[in-house]
């Protein structure tokens, strides 16, 4: 392996901490096409690159073990698919107000083909983007960009992720949970969180975020007016707050059974 090779590959592996086989051929177009996997089979024979999946490669920093150095599981997320965005229970954790850790990683995308996968003890899932927002090409809607570990993730907005795991409580740890992580939130756009619940036309998921804005309203200061929004669009007929828990109560005003748990708040502590 030349000098040359490896130089020019340093610079490459310093600017991108995961990568894909794409974006390294991509920067070896120069290169031909067997010498470009000799430059990667080298790579990882000597400890610099680590095999996430098909395609998908860890850089292992200078003086990291390669046999113990964790990889940054968001950035693992943020590259699974090429639309990859972080999303649920790990947007939840990413920015920084998941009540639990959990050692599932979850991203959204339009790819049908993507599979989930297990790498360094965690699992990672992919999710096909919602319909109704791909039927408006508004898929990447309430989607911030952000700069971490070295790369430009994806991740769903604060906002976002409320009404997203709202709307799929089954892959964002249950309704506990996510209540739980919610009201460790300080401060949300609420205008934002009604925008997104018009483009994601889900009766019942409205009603779920209406439910908790109204519980939480002077938490996060909700206006009656935007409640009122809110429940101009539940559900017709009594639905379900989380179907995998039947017992419950039906909140009139949402037409919302809720589950004793969250009516009665059982999760915490006594006084």
């Amino acid at each position: 392996m030349s000098n040359r090779s490896t130089s020019t590959n340093s610079w490459f592996f310093a600017r991108h901490p995961i990568f894909t086989m794409d974006e390294f051929a991509a920067f070896n177009k120069q290169t031909k096409r067997e010498s470009k996997y000799a430059l990667l089979a080298y790579n990882r024979r000597s400890g610099r690159v680590l095999n996430i999946r098909r395609g998908i490669y860890a850089v292992i920093p200078d003086g990291a073990e390669p046999q113990s150095y964790m990889v940054n599981p968001y950035l693992v997320t943020a590259k699974a698919t090429s639309d990859a965005v972080v999303a649920y229970h790990s947007a939840l954790s990413f920015h920084g107000y998941a009540y639990s850790d959990f050692n599932l990683f979850t991203y959204l995308t339009k790819q049908k083909e993507a599979s989930k996968f297990t790498f360094q003890n965690s699992e990672y899932v992919g999710v096909t983007q919602p319909k109704a927002l791909m039927q408006q090409g508004r898929d990447l809607d309430a989607v911030d960009l952000v700069e971490h570990g070295g790369l430009d993730i994806r991740v769903t907005s604060l906002e976002r992720t409320l009404v997203d795991c709202f709307d799929r409580l089954d892959i964002s740890g249950g309704i506990e949970e996510v209540w739980r992580s919610l009201e460790l939130v300080p401060y949300l756009r609420i205008s934002q969180i009604l925008q997104y619940v018009v483009l994601l036309n889900n009766a019942v998921t409205t009603a779920k975020v209406g439910f908790f804005l109204e519980m939480n309203k002077q938490r996060f200061h909700v206006e009656q007016k935007d409640l009122e929004f809110l429940c101009s669009r539940r559900p017709a007929h009594k639905s379900y707050m989380f179907r995998m828990e039947r017992k419950g109560k039906l909140v009139r005003d949402w037409n919302l059974i809720v589950p004793n748990d969250v009516l009665e708040r059982t999760w915490e502590e006594p006084h």
